[in-house]
C-alpha cells in the first residue's frame, strides 16, 4: 500500500513539473511572436496601374502606353510617408511628385502630348517594382526596380536600394555604418574585391573598359546591409556600357569589421538572427 500511494505521489509529481515546464514553454512562445510581431513592420503589397487611352499599331499589333506600380503600404503612417517620398524624389530628381498616383498621371499626360506630334508613335512604359528586402526592429530595407520606355532602341533599368531606422523613422546613411573618416580604407578592401571579382591585375588601368570618373575606383551611394555583407550596385551606364548590365559588389562582413560603427555592427548582428515573424 505504501509502495502505491509513493508511486502515486512521485506520478504526479512528475505530471506537474511537465505541466509547469509546458506552461512556461508557451509563455516564452507566446512571448517571442509578441516582441517579433512588435519589432516588425507590418506591411503589404499595394498594385497600381494607369493606362493611356491613346492606341498605336507597333508592327500591326495594338498597344497602348501605362505605368504600373507595385508597392509596400506599411501600416505605420510615418514610416509609409517617408518611404513614398523617396520613391517619387529620386524616379524624377527634377519633379517632385506628390504621389506615385501623381506620377503615374503626370507620365501618361506626357505621352498624350508627344504622340500627337510622333509621325511613328509608339507606346511608352514604366513600371516600378518595390520590394522589402530586410525588415528587423532598427533596420528597414527595400529595393526599388526600376524601368522604362520613352522611344529608342531600348528601354532602361534601374535598381535602387533604400536603407531606414524604423525607431527613428529616419534613411540610413554609408556613415552611419562606416564613419566618413574610415570610408577609404573601405573604398580601398572595396577595390580589391572588384579587381578579384572582374578579372582584373591591381595594375590594370580602369580606363579600358569602365566609367570610373579620372580613372580611379570609386563606390556609390546605392548600398544595402545583407546577412553576409555591405552590397554595392551600380546600375548601367554608371561604370560600365549598356550591354554589361549591372555590377553588384558584396564586401564581407570579417573585411571591414574594424572599419563599422556600433549601430552598423548592431544591424549586423540583428540580420544574421532568425527573428520569428508568424
Amino acid at each position: 500500500m505504501f509502495r502505491i500511494k509513493k508511486s502515486l505521489l512521485i506520478n504526479a509529481s512528475l505530471l506537474l513539473t511537465c505541466a509547469n515546464m509546458l506552461f512556461l514553454s508557451c509563455n516564452l512562445n507566446n512571448e517571442r511572436k509578441t516582441v517579433a510581431k512588435a519589432d516588425t513592420l507590418r506591411y503589404r503589397y499595394q498594385h497600381y496601374i494607369l493606362s493611356s487611352k491613346e492606341v498605336v499599331d507597333n508592327d500591326g499589333k495594338k498597344d497602348t502606353t501605362y505605368f504600373k506600380a507595385v508597392f509596400p503600404e506599411f501600416e505605420q503612417k510615418e514610416i509609409n510617408d517617408l518611404i513614398k517620398r523617396q520613391f517619387t524624389a529620386n524616379r524624377q530628381p527634377d519633379t517632385q511628385y506628390n504621389s506615385i498616383e501623381q506620377e503615374a498621371k503626370a507620365f501618361i499626360e506626357n505621352y498624350e502630348d508627344f504622340v500627337k506630334m510622333d509621325e511613328y508613335p509608339r507606346a511608352w512604359y514604366s513600371e516600378m517594382h518595390a520590394k522589402v528586402l530586410q525588415n528587423k526592429p532598427s533596420f528597414l530595407s527595400l529595393s526599388l526596380e526600376l524601368s522604362d520606355y520613352t522611344g529608342g532602341a531600348h528601354g532602361n533599368y534601374n535598381t535602387l536600394f533604400y536603407n531606414y531606422d524604423p525607431l527613428k523613422v529616419d534613411t540610413i546613411g554609408l556613415e552611419k555604418i562606416i564613419p566618413v573618416e574610415k570610408q577609404q580604407s573601405l573604398t580601398k578592401i572595396a577595390e580589391v574585391i572588384f579587381r578579384k571579382q572582374e578579372g582584373l591585375s591591381t595594375e590594370q588601368a580602369l580606363d579600358e573598359s569602365y566609367f570610373f570618373e579620372d580613372n580611379r575606383f570609386h563606390l556609390n551611394n546605392n548600398f544595402t546591409l545583407t546577412p553576409k555583407g555591405l552590397l554595392f550596385l551600380y546600375n548601367v551606364y554608371e561604370i560600365k556600357p549598356y550591354a554589361a548590365g549591372i555590377t553588384e559588389l558584396m564586401i564581407p562582413y570579417e573585411q571591414i569589421d574594424s572599419l563599422m560603427t556600433e549601430e552598423g555592427k548592431h544591424i549586423r548582428t540583428q540580420l544574421r538572427q532568425n527573428i520569428t515573424t508568424n
